[in-house]
């Protein structure tokens, strides 16, 4: 699995997380298990990449929410839509607490926006990364 097909893989892990209104690390927890059960072929290095994110974005959970309501003007997270959620979680998580050049991880979050958003998603995202950063 590719690092784009693993943060496929987390958004799709914290969209459930969301729609469940339910702790990342649940999702996770279930997720290892669907894994073991299917015996789904998924490299070290994706589930240790899925994983370190999930626990990361539970453990900063506050701190990110705070961060994306302040960047959002006009806006609240209670107030946008679940894949809109998920995307920004996953990449103000990335942006503030690992490495990954900023490009990538905004070009990635827009190619999920374009794939799983509504045909205005990738446009808003783009607007608060790009103020975020």
């Amino acid at each position: 699995m590719t690092r784009k097909a693993a943060r496929e893989q987390l958004f799709k892990l914290i969209f459930e997380a969301e729609m469940k209104e339910t702790a990342l690390k649940e999702v996770f927890d279930s997720f290892m298990q669907r894994i073991a059960e299917d015996e789904l072929d998924l490299s070290n290095s994706s589930v240790e990449f899925i994983k370190k994110y999930c626990l990361g974005i539970d453990e900063h959970s506050e701190e990110l929410l705070n961060k994306i309501n302040n960047t959002m003007e006009g806006w609240s997270f209670e107030r946008i839509g679940n894949v809109e959620k998920a995307l920004l979680k996953g990449a103000v998580y990335e942006l503030s607490y690992e490495d990954t050049p900023k490009e990538i991880v905004i070009n990635e979050t827009i190619e999920l926006a374009k794939k799983y958003g509504d045909s205005k998603s990738y446009e808003f995202l783009n607007g608060v990364l790009a103020k975020f950063v």
